[in-house]
């Protein structure tokens, strides 16, 4: 069994757990998906402290970290002026360009509680102007999830994914050593495991626990098909391994 790292030679790899299952390992843990499904999104949006024009954009687009490449690329340009939280990430984002081409506004906040409709009037007016400017300068939304931080759920969902990834994990185990595994062994010294099991159809796999060689991680999951009463010999390495990233 070897694994040959990214310019280099290949090399043995030892001690590393070895399995030989009646079945693929993605069906078994779709068999365990059943038994422990993903975590619902909508309850756990509905309790956040957010307007409910943002909770309904989570939900349309099942996203919850509001940072990132994918984030910014599902927000549209009407998300930012539409969505109270986006709009105000968007203003405070691009202060530092009042005088240099990003509107003013033309009313104070604090006319707001003194004359509302006149402050609703001039605000929408702004808006108006701030779209306007958005649609020239796309670049202008680059760095809005900086001001959205204090209020980004995506941490917080992504502990809620986590720990249930790892019932997931725990009960694709149960079904493993349950029902599925035929034989187990760990490679020597030589990079060698034997297993004994009957004739019939397999696949052979290190499971999660991936093979490290300088820069490159392994992982194999073959369909074999062991033989009556014959020795079956495979030699892993890295053309016959999963594609990992």
């Amino acid at each position: 069994m070897l694994a040959t790292p990214s310019n280099g030679r290949a090399e043995k790899v030892r001690r590393l757990g070895f399995y030989l299952l009646r079945e693929k390992l993605s069906v078994i843990e779709e068999e365990a998906r059943r038994e422990i499904p993903p975590p619902p999104l909508e309850p756990f949006v509905d309790k956040l402290k957010l307007t409910d024009e943002l909770k309904e954009w989570m939900k349309r687009t099942e996203i919850t970290d509001l940072r990132g490449d994918i984030f910014l690329h599902e927000l549209t340009n009407d998300d930012l002026m539409e969505i109270e939280e986006f709009q105000a990430a968007y203003l405070a984002a691009n202060l530092k360009m009042l005088g240099l081409g990003f509107p003013r506004p033309k009313v104070k906040l604090s006319e707001r509680k003194k004359n509302p409709e006149k402050w609703a009037k001039a605000h929408e007016k702004y808006v108006g102007e701030v779209a306007a400017y958005l649609e020239l300068h796309p670049e202008s939304r680059q760095h809005i999830d900086e001001e959205l931080l204090e209020i980004n759920p995506g941490p917080k969902w992504l502990k809620v994914v986590q720990r249930n990834n790892r019932r997931l994990r725990q009960a694709t185990e149960r079904l493993l050593h349950s029902r599925y595994v035929a034989a187990e062994g760990e490679t020597d010294l030589e990079g060698v495991v034997r297993f004994q099991a009957p004739p019939g159809r397999y696949y052979l796999t290190n499971l999660w626990n991936e093979a490290r060689a300088g820069d490159v991680k392994l992982r194999w999951e073959l369909p074999i098909e062991l033989p009556r009463e014959q020795h079956y010999r495979l030699t892993l390495n890295n053309a016959n391994a999963l594609p990992l990233p």
